[in-house]
């Protein structure tokens, strides 16, 4: 065979590759990530919104032959990097999707309701913005169901130090909420 042909099979062979690794991850991540995104307060469309474009750029990411070590990492950082650059952009800030100005006007017709959870989610989000980093984002990436070794691998830290972390979130939690 050909040299430009060995060539071309090896390429189409690492494409392939790069592809289901991708799906692999997406298939893998996308819920985790998602519940990650909205328990850092992104709301559904936007969480959405950031899953999709995450795996857009790992998908480019390894067409470009990008590193494939740690994805996990790679992943849920892209992710929060994108979820705080919309926050910052105007286009956010001028616009809430139908669905959820519903919501706001009321928790099944019953105002009263609506501000308690209005105010309660508000109480805990300011909560958990007052954790260090990085028990926010160990305590974050456990209540989206993530296991211990997936957390240390997306953080980069040692397993055995995830669970101090998530145990310390949720005391300092507790002592706020009282």
């Amino acid at each position: 065979m050909a040299d430009w042909r060995i060539a071309g099979v090896t390429k189409a062979a690492a494409a392939d590759r790069r592809r289901d690794e991708a799906l692999r991850c997406f298939d893998e991540l996308r819920d985790p990530l998602r519940r990650y995104l909205m328990c850092a307060g992104a709301s559904p469309a936007d969480a959405d919104d950031a899953v999709q474009e995450t795996f857009l750029r790992l998908y480019r990411h390894l067409e470009k032959n990008g590193e494939l070590s740690n994805l996990y990492g790679w992943v849920f950082q892209v992710a929060r990097n994108y979820l705080r650059d919309e926050r910052k952009s105007a286009r956010h800030q001028r616009s809430v999707p139908l669905d959820e100005a519903l919501d706001r006007q009321g928790s099944l017709g019953n105002p009263e309701l609506a501000a308690m959870s209005e105010q309660r989610t508000q109480r805990l989000r300011a909560a958990i913005e007052k954790l260090p980093p990085q028990q926010r984002e160990c305590m974050l990436l456990r209540a989206s169901g993530l296991r211990y070794r997936e957390i240390a691998e997306i953080l980069g830290i040692n397993t055995s130090s995830v669970g101090p972390q998530v145990q310390r979130a949720v005391a300092r939690l507790s002592e706020d909420l009282l």
